[in-house]
């Protein structure tokens, strides 16, 4: 039951994500103006419509069909109007913030980014982890060095770190955020593969290996790296939820994504520089159910994993 509510809720985030244009946009799904047919005018932004949002078009009669959130996440005056800090209503479901911008279509748009510097930090910290947890297991002489190094990397406080990096770089791209975040949190996922990588050394297997000739590269890469792995699969789940709240805590403190970028932790600031609940809720909402959906999708996993480990497997 918990992994299919997992399930659910991010596949709902990755919907979010990959379709973020064809629920929340300034301009529509479908468009007739001047006997002129644009077809997913959100998606192509056809410079014939350029300086046009929804409101604007069914103001000049064009017929068209609305997506269901009908303002982008940069929108300041659709139509014309400026809402600032304008509370839930028919008009904007979550109101806007202090730009007058839709808190809803912020929040579906925000997903893109979690769903970009989540995953994409994990790839980058767990394969570079991986590469480190194997080569220690490989060779006794780069376990001494990479050891030292991995336990010094432990001892660094990863928030303080992405707040040092990010405070000499400057805000940046999604990929400088992913970055960041993997050079922070590699050391978690070395420490993992080298334990299990030097117990899986240890086998016979391996043993045989070496005595047939094989190299130290070779024994890491073929007969020790895919059997080291299982660890990094529940910390890949636990990673990705921790990716999420380092990124909303970046935007939130003020050296995340460059703006206007949307984002749940810009929107978490805002709510704080301005105390209204619609900018509190929906992000707060938003990364709680991110980062629950993954740890329990890992939990319910591994819970599997030792239902079906075989009795006396750990004697």
């Amino acid at each position: 039951m918990r992994r299919r509510v997992a399930i659910v809720l991010l596949g709902a985030l990755a919907a979010c994500a990959l379709f973020a244009d064809l629920v929340a946009s300034e301009l529509p799904l479908y468009c007739r103006l001047g006997g002129v047919t644009y077809v997913l005018p959100c998606v192509t932004r056809p410079a014939a419509l350029a300086g046009e949002d929804q409101q604007t078009l069914a103001a000049r009669g064009a017929t068209l069909v609305s997506t269901p959130i009908p303002y982008g996440p940069l929108a300041q005056r659709p139509g014309g109007v400026l809402e600032r800090l304008a509370a839930p209503s028919a008009r904007h479901w979550l109101g806007t913030d202090d730009r007058g911008r839709d808190v809803a279509a912020r929040v579906v748009h925000g997903a893109r980014v979690a769903c970009l510097v989540g995953p994409l930090a994990v790839l980058c910290y767990l394969f570079f982890g991986a590469l480190v947890g194997a080569a220690c297991a490989a060779s006794r002489a780069a376990d001494l060095v990479l050891a030292r190094i991995i336990d010094a990397g432990l001892t660094i406080p990863a928030l303080l770190l992405l707040l040092l990096v990010q405070g000499l770089s400057g805000r940046g791209s999604i990929a400088q955020v992913a970055i960041v975040i993997a050079l922070a949190e590699w050391p978690q996922a070395a420490r993992l593969v080298r334990a299990e990588a030097l117990r899986v050394a240890a086998s016979e297997h391996v043993l045989a290996a070496r005595a047939l000739g094989a190299g130290p590269v070779r024994v890491g890469v073929i007969h020790v790296l895919p059997l080291a792995l299982g660890p990094i699969r529940v910390l890949a789940g636990f990673g990705l939820g921790q990716a999420v709240l380092f990124e909303s805590a970046l935007s939130f403190l003020g050296y995340g994504l460059a703006p206007p970028t949307a984002s749940w932790g810009e929107l978490l600031a805002q709510a704080a520089a301005h105390p209204r609940p619609w900018l509190l809720w929906p992000p707060a909402i938003a990364i709680a159910a991110t980062v629950i959906a993954a740890r329990l999708l890992v939990e319910d996993r591994a819970a599997g994993a030792v239902r079906r480990r075989p009795a006396g497997a750990g004697s």
